[in-house]
């Protein structure tokens, strides 16, 4: 049968609330994900750290009364970037820090495990998000229904989102719900309270840049190839300037860590983390567990982070509507 008058016409169908149309995007980028056999052993993998955070938040429930048990859970809040006061009163009397210690446990667990499974994991799903729509075309398919850049990008935006959550946010928030039951007192629900909203809010501070940035490396070429190098290579680079700038630093000068008497060295803060993606994030997040330093200011790291969002933003709108007018 032949074809006749082919070409754009008006949208003719039933339309669905202008704010949920993106809504068709996410699920088509999720169903296609999910072909991928690494993306299903990267979700189990990624479930394993927090089944061992669960059995620390175990070991320092028990340090309360054992104290054989305070100094390799000290020794994780040093890791965290926590003050040499809260480390030493981890040491000491683990009891009367229960929200900082739970508040650095996470932290751990946001910034170490699941930092290294969050950029494997985007390295998986990310660049074919666009790269592989504009080699075929695919976008044709989705602005042929009555659907705005802006909701293109944030339907893209929202398969990484929802990826992210199942790696860092839900099992955070079973670790807090596992901190809670092991708890040997009802307490703790009224001293960290607040902790499932700081769950959510430093899941925000990790999925928006990092979909941002995600999306910017799969839209600048047509090569899944070239965006996955171009994703990888921003944090190794990024890891790279820092440390061997961070080397020279504390070769020219003595003194680098400090510590108590006792307890375990804490790093010090370099302002060479601002090259480094994985450390401005850390920082981020640690602002956010309330665990970052008082005589330390947070704003450079925030306006790293909305620079940087807002121009991948920019990018990939303009990447896509050159796409629409070509």
């Amino acid at each position: 049968m032949p074809l006749h008058d082919v070409g754009y016409r008006s949208w003719e169908g039933a339309k669905t609330w202008l704010g949920s149309r993106w809504l068709v995007v996410t699920t088509t980028g999720i169903k296609l994900a999910f072909r991928s056999s690494w993306l299903s052993r990267a979700l189990v993998l990624s479930w394993l750290p927090a089944l061992i955070l669960g059995v620390l938040f175990f070991f320092y429930e028990q340090s309360i009364t054992v104290p054989d048990y305070r100094r390799p859970i000290s020794g994780l809040v040093a890791a965290s970037g926590s003050s040499s006061e809260i480390v030493r009163a981890a040491l000491q009397n683990p009891g009367e820090v229960r929200h900082e210690v739970w508040s650095s446990l996470l932290l751990v667990f946001f910034r170490y495990p699941q930092g290294i499974l969050m950029i494997i994991l985007m390295g998986i799903i990310a660049p074919r998000l666009i790269a592989h729509d504009l080699r075929n075309r695919g976008y044709l398919l989705y602005f042929s229904r009555p659907i705005r850049v802006s909701g293109y990008v944030a339907g893209k935006a929202l398969i990484l989102w929802t990826f992210l959550a199942m790696i860092t946010t839900v099992p955070a928030l079973v670790l807090y719900v596992i901190g809670l039951s092991l708890s040997p007192d009802l307490n703790v629900i009224w001293s960290t309270w607040d902790l499932p909203l700081r769950i959510l809010l430093a899941s925000l501070v990790l999925m928006i840049p990092l979909s941002s940035v995600a999306l910017a490396c799969s839209a600048m070429t047509i090569e899944t190839r070239y965006a996955a190098f171009s994703w990888f290579a921003i944090w190794v680079v990024g890891w790279t300037a820092y440390s061997v700038l961070r080397i020279g630093e504390l070769a020219g000068r003595s003194g680098p860590r400090r510590r108590g008497r006792g307890m375990p060295e804490i790093v010090e803060q370099s302002s060479w983390e601002l090259l480094s993606p994985f450390h401005v994030l850390g920082r981020a997040q640690q602002y956010v567990f309330g665990l970052y330093p008082d005589d330390k200011a947070i704003w450079p790291y925030g306006l790293v982070l909305v620079l940087v969002t807002v121009f991948s933003l920019w990018f990939v709108s303009s990447r896509v509507q050159a796409r629409l007018r070509a």
